[in-house]
């Protein structure tokens, strides 16, 4: 052994390490003083190479297999680390073979694999692993009946979860937030808002937990109510009040929230950026971004492919490509999830031939990128190199997913495939099991209507084992109007197609749609009783939209708007181009 080194010294080393290559140092040491074998050095290096931020579980299940004696500590750090990378079949294996090899489970072991469980969705293995708790006689432990209730929730079994939480007499926050979290979790808001009523001493975590549920319920006044109720709020408070109304498309209400917390840090930028995107407040997440740069901030994943969302609905190319420069710049990693945003940017944007180039350069190519590409060939017409793609994956024995499908059959209505259209729909369920949605249905409506098969796409419409939505009516009806036919509203409501009477026409597309089919073939009375049931219902048509990159700055433009600060101007240089043309008068 080194001269004044010791298994204490080296143990307390093991034990507090704080990366992975100092771990290996250490576990070097043991190896050149013969000391592999002292457990509770090695459990420790285990433990690191198992929980820490970048984990190496691959050494960590060596190192395990070389102990002569594992302790129950190391076993339960390759179970935690494996549940909480998302591998909980290979937590679970572990877990059988520490049963085998008779390392005592203990109260640390459960908690892991019931969460293991619990992702699995494994209801039975579950039972079983509460039944081992109960004749091992932990059932008393907190952590465990907490994760237990947590298990239970997941599973949808709320009744279990809400006995065990019942049958526990000293319930500490944690039990009680796993309840009310397990209730919001499976859309039981009633019991949760009773159970949050009736818990003594509320935690900020607890009202956090209600307001999330609320947040996920779609309920955002209540989740508000929460948060202003709270005498104490944390981050993680601000964070979530942020990103719900970021997402309910409040952009002044957000900002001010944003300007008025206390705190912030990377994930409250995430929110209202993220949120923006997907409340389709796309040059306001541009915006914010552009704020967070300007604090020399490193955005994380979650924000770079909401930006690059962003970019792609609006058409901002130049704005797309150099945020594609500043992850290279940074560099960071084409994975899946960027390649895949950025591919599908520069396709929206017009430029396929940057979405192959991406393509090209991501290493590992799964479902996503190749479907990103499918899907950019076919909305730029280019529809059999969109199949020979399709063909390609398949070749390489990457499994096609739902919006793979979506992408292929798009392809096929494009370009008139009937036929290939069919065989794809149908190899959909046949070889890969996957259950057509409305989004399959709406595509081969298109495809049938837009090859003037209005009979064929109607029976379809009949068949299909769910109700016609908006989009699909859509469909079908733009097949009407693109070939001419027509029924009248009552005929296609009553006699060809009953099930559209329990049709939810939520916006105002298909509303406007049939209106304007009505029209072109001059069925003035249909056109009137639509534009009736219309202002009935308050549906109001969405004016058209449109945007223009210029210098760096995206400019929106609604059809027939003047919010542009600009507007005034351009309105007096479209007048002068009428002149010039000899069209004022229109």
């Amino acid at each position: 052994m080194l001269a004044g080194f010791s298994f204490r010294k080296l143990y307390l080393l093991a034990r507090d390490c704080a990366s992975m290559s100092q771990a290996k140092q250490i576990l070097a040491q043991v190896f050149q003083n013969g000391i592999f074998n002292l457990p509770s050095c090695v459990s420790a290096i285990i433990s690191y190479s198992a929980t820490s931020p970048q984990p190496d579980l691959h050494l960590a299940t060596l190192l395990l297999a070389y102990l002569e004696q594992p302790t129950a500590f190391a076993y339960n750090s390759i179970i935690r680390g494996f549940t909480n990378t998302n591998h909980p079949t290979q937590a679970f294996l572990f877990y059988l073979q520490m049963n085998r090899e008779k390392p005592m489970c203990d109260n640390f072991t459960f908690p892991f694999v019931a969460k293991a469980c619990a992702l699995l969705l494994a209801v039975e293995t579950g039972r079983a692993v509460h039944g081992q708790v109960l004749r091992i006689g932990f059932c008393s432990d907190p952590f465990i009946r907490s994760s237990l209730v947590k298990m239970y929730a997941e599973f949808g079994d709320t009744d279990t979860a809400r006995e065990i939480f019942d049958e526990t007499t000293a319930r500490d926050s944690v039990l009680w937030n796993s309840m009310i979290s397990g209730y919001l979790d499976c859309g039981l808001l009633e019991p949760a808002r009773d159970l949050f009523e009736k818990m003594p001493n509320k935690k900020v975590e607890t009202f956090n937990a209600m307001m999330g549920g609320y947040v996920k319920l779609g309920r955002l006044e209540n989740a508000r109510q929460v948060f202003e109720n709270m005498t104490q709020r944390d981050v993680v408070s601000w964070n979530t009040m942020i990103g719900a109304t970021a997402r309910s498309g409040s952009v002044e209400a957000a900002r001010k929230l944003f300007s008025d917390a206390p705190e912030r840090n990377i994930s409250t930028w995430s929110a209202i950026i993220s949120g923006f995107t997907q409340s389709s407040q796309f040059q306001a997440s541009l915006e914010m971004f552009k704020e967070m740069l300007a604090e020399e901030l490193r955005p994380g994943q979650a924000i770079l492919v909401s930006v690059i969302s962003s970019c792609a609905h609006l058409g901002a190319l130049e704005q797309g490509g150099w945020v594609h420069n500043f992850i290279e710049k940074l560099g960071i990693e084409l994975d899946d999830i960027l390649g895949s945003s950025l591919i599908d940017m520069y396709a929206k944007c017009g430029n396929l031939h940057g979405a192959i180039l991406v393509f090209d350069k991501i290493g590992k190519k799964d479902v996503c990128s190749w479907t990103a590409l499918i899907y950019g060939h076919a909305i730029h017409g280019h529809s059999l190199k969109a199949l020979e793609l399709f063909s390609e994956m398949e070749k390489m024995g990457t499994r096609p997913n739902a919006i793979t499908f979506i992408a292929v059959l798009c392809a096929c209505s494009h370009a008139g495939l009937v036929n290939v259209g069919k065989e794809v729909f149908s190899r959909m369920d046949q070889v890969y099991n996957i259950k057509p949605s409305i989004e399959h249905f709406t595509c081969l409506v298109d495809l049938l209507s837009r090859a003037n098969l209005l009979e064929e796409a109607l029976d379809l419409i009949k068949r299909m084992p769910m109700d016609p939505d908006a989009s699909l009516l859509g469909a079908l009806l733009s097949g009407f109007k693109m070939h001419g036919r027509s029924w009248t509203g009552s005929e296609l409501w009553g006699k060809q197609l009953p099930q559209l009477g329990r049709l939810d026409l939520s916006g105002s597309a298909s509303y406007v749609l049939m209106s304007n089919l009505y029209a072109s073939l001059k069925q003035w009375d249909e056109v009137a009783q639509m534009r009736k049931v219309m202002a009935g219902m308050g549906v109001k048509k969405i004016p058209g939209c449109s945007s223009i990159d210029v210098d760096n700055v995206v400019h929106e433009f609604l059809a027939g708007g003047s919010i542009h600060p600009e507007s005034t101007r351009i309105y007096e240089m479209l007048y002068q181009i009428y002149r010039e043309m000899g069209l004022q008068d229109i």
